[in-house]
């Protein structure tokens, strides 16, 4: 039987004097790893037949100010083959350096760049070690805990003694040649929100390109780590707001497991019920500006009828459209409306004709074929290599979806199959994401038909808030809603990390408990940020007007990858 213990062993083994801790917490491995020998180790947990963790999650840091090594860079590794997970973390100095893995697993460029903006830490060997969310010039490490909340004096922003050089700097090719050097955005609507993209070109075929992010960051982990856990839900509307009630799961599912607890049956399914209905929405969202990018105007008008019945049926359960913060940790704001299910049994009956229509628009158009087929094309081993998840990863031929391989909200109890495609382009994306709206109506129909009678809150009274009715009749229970909302819930000390099939992929939390009523650390992992960092690969070779086809097939919502 394969376990992570089998990974401690071997690291053991391989390198008995790099080992400097391992210790579990709810069911999750770390191992503390010397800084001198971060690259050795990973490089052998990817290569070792009998580990071989072939993707990178996610790299972060964490900050104690306190200690001699101040940072903790933490590395959450996935082995496809083993379908296991295992944290490394590696200590370093405020100045001192880690050895990049980018040679490992091309993931960690963006994740490193990352990292060294927040915080500061240097990654030697690094292919292009520049600020990702800041801008370059920008003062501080936003961070760090000594680093104000409100941030610094802008003033001194305004007129720099030394504006930076817009021009980014590409590899230089040796061929002597004059390349154009084009703008794509960040106003381009093509671009999504605010990308910008710098392509170096050929005439009009791409032959390098460069995104430019951070034009909406708005510090949201910095946010968090000074709220209550409570009051952090509702940072994550915000983050991809096309799918608000599958980020308040993902974010609410890691505090869960901090607390060790598991909410009562129902609350799982009206969960799932409620992702499943905003993965659709997303996925309408995502085909009407697709299509519309490479002018089809008419899918919008098509899709956007049935994401405003689904919107209506969100707005009728949590009370919003857009930014519902409804799911609450151990459960649910409140149970279904009556009436409800009656109105997604409606839409869900009248669903798959809607879907034919829209493959009766675009699917054998020869107009839409030319546009997305053999464009954006990305293998599989390289999918997994940038650590890709989501619909563009399973348009590579991947059957990997959260769902299946972790489980979570009862969704190992619903019979549903993980659609994928063949080549990895444009048009293999699409009919993933098509399937995947009739998988998403087939388990909300599989979730009406067994949902489950009792409650909807798990009870504990250090962490749910009794009854409106119990409030006016107990003072006891006047007491204890007052004491849960002033000061919020305090998880144990220790460390998590959960995920979920967000439409847009793997999207997960690392969250850290020092026992207080706010998360020491607040770690999202986005989806849209990890995709979009393949984008130069898949647009290489292409023209111009391709870039707009394989924007919209990664689907990204700059909300998330911004922060």
């Amino acid at each position: 039987m394969w376990d992570v213990e089998v990974a401690h062993k071997r690291l053991k083994e391989q390198f008995p004097d790099s080992i400097l801790e391992t210790y579990s917490f709810q069911g999750e491995m770390t191992i503390k790893v010397k800084r001198e020998d971060i690259l050795p180790i990973c490089k052998f947990l990817r290569d070792d037949p009998d580990l071989a963790f072939d993707f990178l999650t996610d790299i972060c840091g964490v900050d104690y100010p306190q200690r001699e090594e101040r940072f903790e860079v933490v590395y959450h590794l996935y082995s496809m083959r083993r379908n296991k997970r295992l944290r490394i973390k590696a200590s370093v100095s405020d100045g001192e350096a880690l050895s990049t893995v980018e040679s490992i697993w091309k993931a960690a460029n963006w994740l490193e760049r990352e990292v060294y903006d927040m915080l500061g830490v240097p990654f030697e060997g690094h292919s292009d070690l520049r600020r990702i969310l800041t801008w370059e010039g920008y003062q501080g490490h936003p961070l760090r805990k000594d680093f104000p909340l409100r941030g610094e004096d802008f003033e001194h922003y305004e007129v720099p003694a030394e504006p930076p050089d817009v021009i980014p700097k590409f590899p230089d090719t040796g061929e002597g040649q004059r390349y154009m050097i084009l703008n794509m955005g960040p106003q381009h609507p093509a671009t999504h929100g605010v990308l910008r993209l710098v392509l170096k070109l050929d005439g009009e075929v791409i032959v390098d390109a460069i995104p430019y992010i951070g034009h909406l960051h708005r510090g949201v982990e910095k946010l968090a780590e000074n709220m209550t856990y409570t009051q952090a839900v509702t940072l994550t509307d915000r983050l991809d707001y096309t799918a608000g009630i599958s980020n308040n799961l993902a974010y609410i599912l890691a505090v869960e497991k901090l607390l060790g607890i598991e909410v009562p049956k129902r609350a799982q399914y009206i969960r799932v019920m409620l992702a499943e209905l905003q993965r659709i929405a997303a996925h309408l969202l995502w085909l009407a500006t697709h299509a519309l990018d490479m002018g089809a105007m008419t899918v919008l008008f098509y899709t956007f009828r049935e994401r405003e019945t689904v919107l209506d049926i969100l707005e009728h359960v949590t009370g919003a459209r857009l930014t519902p913060s409804f799911l609450r940790i151990g459960g649910l704001a409140a149970d279904l409306p009556d009436g409800i299910e009656g109105r997604i049994r409606a839409f869900l009956e009248d669903f798959p004709r809607r879907i034919h229509e829209y493959e009766t628009l675009l699917t054998e158009n020869i107009i839409w074929l030319k546009r997305t087929k053999d464009v954006g094309v990305i293998t599989a081993d390289e999918a997994i290599n940038w650590g890709l998840t989501g619909p563009v990863l399973r348009g590579s031929g991947v059957r990997w979806d959260i769902r299946k391989v972790f489980p979570y909200s009862s969704y190992e109890e619903f019979d549903f199959e993980i659609p994928i495609g063949e080549k990895g382009d444009v048009y293999d994306r699409y009919l993933v994401r098509l399937e995947e709206m009739r998988q998403s109506a087939r388990i909300i129909h599989q979730a009406l038909d067994r949902l489950p009678d009792g409650e909807v809150n798990y009870y504990d009274p250090k962490v749910t808030p009794p009854s409106k009715e119990l409030v006016a009749e107990e003072i006891n229970a006047l007491i204890r809603h007052f004491k849960l909302k002033s000061e919020d819930i305090s998880p144990p000390p220790g460390e998590v990390y959960a995920s979920i099939e967000n439409p847009k992929g793997e999207l997960g939390w690392y969250l850290v408990s020092d026992g207080s009523n706010h998360p020491y650390r607040y770690r999202i992992r986005p989806p849209c940020f990890v995709n979009l960092a393949a984008l130069p690969e898949m647009i290489k070779g292409h023209l111009v007007a391709d870039v707009v086809a394989v924007i919209g097939s990664i689907d990204i919502v700059l909300g998330e990858i911004d922060r």
